[in-house]
Parts: structure tokens; C-alpha cells; sequence
């Protein structure tokens, strides 16, 4: 992607990120280190157009590969998330939570 020039973005926050190690596997296989229900809601993220491909200008492709800015940006956590941030991914496979900020409480008081 950051060769490329494009970023990701709205991935979903429940799904292992790319380059994300699930700690029962000791290699990485790729997206088959998903569950099947992870891979439905991906899928489902891409369908439906909630994760969606950003080609970004060509000056600013030096600083997606030089990872410093994000090539995959996460979506804000639920209201109920113990995270503050989302998660971003980085060309050099560095993953942060300084992403989207989590989502406010949207119930009626």
C-alpha cells in the first residue's frame, strides 16, 4: 500500500490488523491467521464500503513509506472499548493506538 501511495482506512477494530500476530500462532500466515468470523466482517467491511482505499498525493508518498504516517487507519473504538484510541498500522509494521479517538456514549439519558 505505501508504495503504492494508498492508505486503508476504517479498519475494523475487532480484527487482527495486518503484520498483527494472533499469540497461539508462531508464524504469521497471513489472513488465514483470522478466524472465519473475523474474515466475514472484513469482508463485510469492504462490501459494504465501511473500509474503504485513499490514494494520497504522490509528494506525500515518502512519508508513508518511511512510516511516518500511518498506511492503515483503524476505526474508532466503541463507546464501551477499553481503548481510548484506535489502532494504526505502519509502513514498517509498527502498530499504535493513537488512531480515531473511541466513540461517546450515544444511549439516551
Amino acid at each position: 500500500l505505501a508504495h503504492r501511495g494508498y492508505i486503508l482506512e476504517n479498519y475494523p477494530e475487532d480484527i487482527l490488523m495486518p503484520s498483527e500476530r494472533r499469540p497461539t500462532v508462531v508464524r504469521s500466515k497471513g489472513i488465514h491467521d483470522l478466524t472465519t468470523l473475523e474474515r466475514f466482517k472484513l469482508v463485510d467491511a469492504l462490501k459494504n464500503n465501511v473500509l474503504t482505499i485513499k490514494s494520497i498525493p504522490t509528494d506525500a508518498h515518502k512519508s508513508l513509506a518511511k512510516s511516518r504516517v500511518p498506511v492503515i487507519v483503524g476505526q474508532a473504538p466503541t463507546a464501551n472499548s477499553p481503548h481510548t484510541h484506535g489502532r494504526r498500522v505502519f509502513a514498517n509494521g509498527w502498530i499504535d493506538r493513537r488512531g480515531l479517538t473511541r466513540l461517546g456514549n450515544t444511549s439516551a439519558s
